[in-house]
């Protein structure tokens, strides 16, 4: 029997990785796709394989606008929805975490997600800092997203809880020349997002508290201060969390989120000098404006 989920998988140009994806959810009970306007074979190979599946087309802004418009625009067959990614693969243990957890959700709209990093072949375990936590199976109505860096945050209407069983996450398939490109734009949102976390409170006790998403926010406030960033970055991911007992992908992976933390240093520096240099000429701000866009 199906598990009455509806999953809605979120793509562009995914042709390397959207059949092994909806082929490890083949046991829910619906799946729908969300194409931001591929140019390479995805639709094709939905078409030619997948006639079955719904594929709704929407341009991407950022990952919470898309996922809002999927939420109001899917229609869903069942009311719990999990939101996928085409570089994503469903366990078995991990689909049972989802039957059971929608059986008796115990008072709860949404649960949060925990995923494996994989890279060269293996899970990197310490140095990608598992657990990290997404909400994304929720209940229909009851969960909005926001923009946060490159990601989203959640604002619910109700309870969540976790689930400690991962999928796994293959970032990685498309080529680390793919994961470089991707991630220059993420360190360009990123740069908004620093912005953003230095002008709010910083709030100490957050990051003792219990729930473990109010703990990742507050540390990530208090890393948005912290000089010499990269090099905390990757002393904190190859030292601290031990991705030197990662082995040689461990050092690789720490070594691109130096650089990527470097672009995000790098991109900041650009914006403050063109702040300053617009205010000096009394010019308007459009090109420091730019660099965000």
């Amino acid at each position: 029997m199906a598990i009455p989920v509806t999953v809605i998988i979120l793509t562009r140009n995914e042709a390397v990785n959207i059949a092994a994806c909806i082929d490890s959810l083949s046991v829910f009970g619906e799946i729908v796709i969300v194409d931001s306007g591929s140019t390479d074979q995805t639709r094709e190979i939905l078409r030619g394989a997948y006639p079955h599946i719904r594929v709704l087309e929407h341009p991407f802004k950022d990952f919470g606008q898309q996922r809002n418009w999927a939420l109001d625009h899917v229609k869903p067959a069942h009311s719990w929805i999990l939101f996928f990614d085409a570089d994503e693969r469903c366990t078995p243990a991990f689909a049972d975490a989802i039957a059971s957890a929608v059986s008796e959700p115990g008072g709860n709209v949404g649960f949060f997600l925990c995923y494996r990093n994989m890279f060269l072949g293996q899970w990197i375990k310490r140095c990608t800092m598992y657990p990290t936590w997404q909400l994304r199976l929720l209940m229909a109505g009851r969960v909005r997203y926001q923009k946060d860096g490159h990601g989203q945050r959640e604002v619910i209407d109700g309870r969540a809880g976790y689930i400690g069983v991962p999928y796994d996450h293959f970032g990685f398939n498309k080529g680390i020349s793919e994961w470089i490109a991707r991630h220059n734009e993420y360190s360009t949102n990123e740069v908004e997002l620093l912005e953003s976390l230095r002008g709010a409170p910083l709030r100490l006790f957050d990051a003792f508290a219990r729930d473990r998403v109010q703990r990742h926010r507050a540390l990530k406030r208090l890393g948005a201060h912290a000089p010499l960033r990269p090099v905390v970055r990757f002393l904190h991911l190859y030292v601290i969390r031990g991705g030197c007992l990662d082995g040689r992908a461990g050092l690789l992976y720490c070594g691109l989120q130096f650089a990527h933390e470097l672009h995000i240093l790098a991109k900041g520096s650009e914006l403050n000098h063109a702040r300053r240099a617009a205010r000096h000429s009394h010019a308007p701000l459009s090109h420091a404006n730019n660099i965000l866009e």
